[in-house]
């Protein structure tokens, strides 16, 4: 088995940590569907491998068992014992995750969670199916080399401005013709299979959730425009309608959820009005969580005695900060494992034309940092 190559399918834009069985993993399924470890061909034993990839064995034993889950080997015990390539029933599928507008090099992970949560779900929903998953950048697309003649390919595609897809922005990049499925189009669209979270439905549920309790003074923290976010500002106003509130414009601050320090700055001014809110909605958790420290820690309030807080994702920190933030739960995980189901549909033969709009429903998850004014 020659040396292995570096290989970072997911360094679309800038470089990936990428856990060593992760790397281990990519390179041996690189070379399998590529044709360089032919079927029957024999893996080295676990020595080797760890010398040739320079880990322990953990990582190899991990990376092995991922590629027989997914089929591309076998392991043989007894006579003629050892970990060889399995010859595959059903033509390799390779699935491209294809990230459009987003920059893969930066560090500030909570501005990309949904790109996070979107391919935990698809990478569970692949392994049903021995499906091999590459995560890129669309810079990243010119460059990558087409797939054997015998490899089956699918994308994903996730934009961080979906409003584009209705102008063809999903994806013009090369095999045009392999199948396609977008995520979180603003509506359904002629020819094309999607899977999209109702945002302004989730949006809806926390406002409504704030003016059952009584509050009146209903703040909104975040963006306001956008695909990923025009819903939940209007989730948010559709709420206030219902409960016959009146939108302030004084109470809608925009901030792009990077920086505590805006969000602070955001909090600082609506507490300043004559008539400040009792409650605030913010359009994500790191908005909510930014609110909640400030809140708590710089200006000495009370959460939710004084200030009430929802926020929107239900990030795993919700459950562990103090108070317990009420929070949106947004399905990532369940929309990545529909992407992928529809995929397969599309590359068993299912007409394009016949084209599915899925849409998940969130749900609303009260914690302790909601209350009735004054409680």
């Amino acid at each position: 088995m020659p040396a292995p190559r570096p290989h970072n399918s997911d360094a679309a834009n800038g470089p990936v940590t990428r856990p060593h069985y992760r790397r281990v993993y990519e390179d041996i399924e690189r070379r399998i569907l590529s044709g360089d470890l032919v079927f029957g061909a024999q893996l080295p034993l676990l020595p080797e491998l760890c010398s040739q990839y320079g880990v322990s064995e953990a990582p190899i034993r991990r990376a092995l068992d991922e590629l027989s889950r997914v089929g591309l080997i076998v392991r043989k015990r007894g006579r003629g014992k050892g970990t060889f390539v399995q010859k595959r029933i059903t033509p390799p599928t390779i699935l491209r995750v294809l990230l459009i507008g987003f920059d893969l090099s930066r560090s500030v992970i909570e501005a990309y969670h949904e790109i996070y949560g979107l391919l935990d779900g698809v990478r569970r929903g692949a392994a049903v199916h021995g499906f091999v998953v590459q995560t890129v950048g669309e810079d990243a697309m010119a460059s990558l080399a087409p797939p054997p003649k015998d490899v089956r390919l699918g994308y994903l595609v996730l934009s961080q401005t979906p409003e584009e897809y209705e102008t063809g922005g999903d994806g013009d990049f090369p095999a045009t013709h392999a199948p396609r499925v977008l995520f979180n189009t603003p509506r359904p669209l002629p020819g094309r299979w999607t899977v999209s979270v109702d945002m302004e439905q989730g949006a809806f549920l926390g406002t409504d959730h704030l003016a059952s309790l009584g509050h009146r003074r209903i703040a909104y923290v975040g963006s306001t425009r956008g695909g990923w976010f025009a819903p939940r500002y209007a989730g948010y106003q559709r709420a206030l309608r219902t409960h016959g509130l009146a939108e302030d414009q004084e109470l809608v601050r925009e901030t792009s959820g990077l920086n505590a320090g805006e969000d602070a700055a955001a909090l600082d001014a609506l507490l300043a009005l004559a008539e400040p809110p009792t409650a605030v909605f913010a359009c994500s958790d790191y908005r909510a969580l930014h609110l909640l420290n400030h809140a708590q820690n710089r200006l000495g309030l009370a959460v939710p005695g004084d200030l009430s807080l929802c926020g929107y994702d239900d990030i795993s920190i919700c459950e562990t900060v103090s108070p317990t933030l009420t929070s949106v739960y947004h399905p990532l995980s369940e929309q990545g494992e529909e992407a992928v189901e529809m995929l397969f549909s599309l590359l068993e033969g299912a007409p394009a034309s016949e084209e599915k709009h899925r849409v998940l429903a969130p749900r609303l998850r009260v914690r302790q940092s909601s209350v009735p004014p004054g409680g």
